[in-house]
Parts: structure tokens; sequence; C-alpha cells
């Protein structure tokens, strides 16, 4: 190792560690401090390290993966790190994307979109945060304040936002609506006259890390389609910044895409968590694709599986939606006081170890305590029972 190397890491023992999941925080305050690579500048603080990669966070927010074998030369900028400040981060948005476009802000959003649409779309954001929080505290779990304000973009059209998503390194089928980006921390979304349909929901990659995107299929008019994929991607945005999912690391797909489907439910938000019956909260797209993938293609046994890997995401996107979505409803609505330990337990594990299936599927048993087996046909059960509700309902 060269004496440049171990002279960095000796540095970052005395800088802190502070990560996004809520590791402790020691009590002297993080430095602002600058990497550089022979092509690279890297400024902000160090959130966690190993001998051989760095994770820096910016004053905005935005995360970068810093291989160590390639710094050239580290410095302290300042003592203390501190966040861009408002005016600055406003401005910034206000530079990148022109006069077309407008910044607008609320007590935890910056919102930039076409003229005279900001506000109503920040005012979305900003109810689904209190909501959200809300949601969480009556079960117990107070998330915590996210450290930096969070960024969404909404393009005017189509074919700005593609625009965007190759800037962004997203791959843009379609159907794609919109994502969030945990590298950068910001929602990405467009406006049009029409929602696209399509009959398959794409995953996408930039690099190692992935983004978590909506593609309609529900052939929904322009506000509904626009206001789902809002609550879904900000939901996600949310999960990130508040602890319940974490920016750095493996997060199983099913958790992180499973609490954002179940939070598209306007009733699930309001839920004041008194007692009344589920069919209320449940996302009526998603319980419907999941009983059709129950009854027809879903193997016997396969919970076990689905908690495991991720294999669903890549051969079936729109069944493993549904299933996320399934199994998340189950939990928040049977256990809730469990999930929510669970998600604080999946996001504090050490983001630079891999997740293995096996880990994975000992965590899932050590916060519900049960037997897969006997989950899984409570589970089915649940959603029989859930589905048989709505068609009651639905009968004249």
């Amino acid at each position: 190792m060269s004496t440049c190397l171990q002279s960095f890491l000796f540095c970052l023992r005395g800088i802190s560690l502070f990560c996004l999941l809520a590791v402790p925080v020691c009590a002297k305050p993080p430095s602002l401090i600058e990497l550089k690579t022979e092509d690279q500048v890297f400024t902000g603080k160090s959130l966690i390290h190993d001998h051989d990669v760095s994770w820096m966070v910016d004053q905005t927010g935005m995360l970068s993966e810093v291989p160590l074998k390639k710094v050239t030369s580290f410095r302290r900028v300042a003592s203390e790190f501190q966040t861009l400040s408002l005016s600055e981060m406003k401005k910034q948005l206000q530079d990148e994307f022109g006069p077309l476009f407008e910044v607008t802000t609320t007590r935890h959003y910056l919102v930039c979109a076409p003229r005279g649409k900001a506000r109503a779309y920040a005012n979305v954001f900003e109810e689904l945060y209190q909501s959200f929080s809300h949601y969480f505290a009556l079960r117990g779990y107070q998330v915590k304040t996210p450290e930096f304000m969070m960024v969404a973009v909404i393009f005017p059209d189509q074919q700005q936002f593609f625009e965007y998503c190759r800037k962004d390194g997203v791959r843009a089928g379609q159907g794609l609506l919109g994502y969030y980006h945990p590298y950068t921390n910001r929602t990405a979304l467009f406006d049009q006259n029409a929602a696209p349909t399509v009959g398959e929901l794409e995953q996408t990659q930039s690099g190692t890390q992935l983004t978590y995107s909506r593609i309609s299929n529900s052939g929904k008019n322009l506000t509904e389609a626009l206001r789902d994929t809002m609550i879904h991607e900000a939901t996600h945005q949310l999960a990130f910044n508040t602890g319940l999912h974490s920016r750095i690391g493996d997060n199983p797909r099913w958790v992180v895409e499973g609490l954002a489907t179940t939070f598209e439910s306007d009733e699930l938000r309001s839920h004041t968590g008194g007692k009344s019956d589920s069919t209320s909260r449940i996302n009526r797209d998603r319980l419907i694709w999941f009983m059709n993938y129950s009854r027809t293609r879903r193997k016997q046994d396969s919970l076990r599986s689905f908690i495991r890997e991720d294999n669903l995401f890549k051969t079936s996107t729109l069944d493993a939606y549904a299933e996320s979505w399934a199994l998340t409803f189950f939990l928040v609505e049977t256990q809730p006081a469990r999930y929510a330990r669970y998600l604080k337990q999946v996001a504090q594990r050490d983001p630079l170890k891999p997740y293995t299936a096996d880990a994975r599927e000992r965590d899932f048993q050590k916060a519900f305590k049960t037997n897969l087996r006997s989950l899984e046909v409570d589970y089915l059960k649940f959603m029989d029972q859930l589905a048989e509700s709505l068609v009651k309902q639905s009968r004249p």
C-alpha cells in the first residue's frame, strides 16, 4: 500500500464515519475533504470506507464511490462539513435547467419544473413526507430527518426526460415514467398528454447502482398517472433519506419496491392505525395482478426464494412488483411493529459487505420469528380473503 494511501486512511480515521443509515455519530463533526484522482475531484465528507473504497457525499447529498487506489492526493478543505445552503442549491438547479424551468422550495424539497407548475408538484411531495412520517410514528418508528434537501425534477415532455435519463446513465424505455437515483439523490419524472401503456416494467442500472423506476401498465389518465408516479418515486426517495433503506450497498428489491407500491394507496397513507377493514387500503391494480400470478404462474413454496434473491425481477418484473406489494401489505397490516423493526435492521447492516441469500433469510426470520412455510400459508390466505372482499364490493 502506498504511503499516500496509508496516510489518507489514517486521516479518515479522524473524520466522522457518520453513515446515512443511523450508525452512531461521533461527537466531533466530520470535516469537508477533497480527494483527487487523475480525472476527477471529489469534495465532501467520507461516510464509510475500507482499504479499497471510500463512499463520499457532497454538500448537495450526491454520492460518489471513490476507489482508493486511484487517489493521488487529498486535503482538508474545512474543519466542518456543512450542507450547501438552500439559496445556493436553488441557484445551482436554476442554472442547470435554465429559464424555462422554475425552482420552488418546501420544508424538505427543492422542486424544479416548467414555469407555473412547480408549486403544485411541490405540495404533493411535501404532503407525502408528512403522511409518511406520521404513518411510521404511529407504528413506533420515528424516521430520521433527511440530512439534505430532496430534489425532484419534473420535465414537460418525454423527450427532455429521456435526454436527462441518458445523462444519468439510466436506460429509457418507452414505458418509463420516472425514477429515483440513490447516487444523485434525485427523483426525475415527466408530464405528458397521455401515459403510455406497456406490458413490462424495466429494471434500470447505472454502473453498479440500481435506480428505482415506475412504468405505467394501467392506462390511467395524465393526472392520475403522473401523481401515482410522483408518490411511488418520492416514497423511494423518502425511504432512502430517512434511514429505512441504505443508499450504499445491497437492498432486497422486494423490500424497496414493496414499500413504494404499498404507499401508492391514498387510503393507506392516511390510515391512523386504528382497526378497520384492510380492503380499504389495498392497491387494487397490484392485488389483481398478484392474484392472477398466484393462481396461474407462481411456484408452490416460492416465498423463501423470493426473500432470498431478486431473480423474479429479472425474469418477470411485474409479477415481482405485485408480489413485493402483496408481501409488504400483508406484513404492514398483520405485523406492523415487526415490519418497521425489520426495515431498520436491514438498513443498519454493514453496507460494504455483500448481502448474501442466507443473510437475507436470517434477517427476515429474526424479525418476524416464524417458520417461512407457515407464514406463506397465512400470507396467501390473507390475499385470497382480500380478493374475495374486493369481488363482493364490486357486485351490484
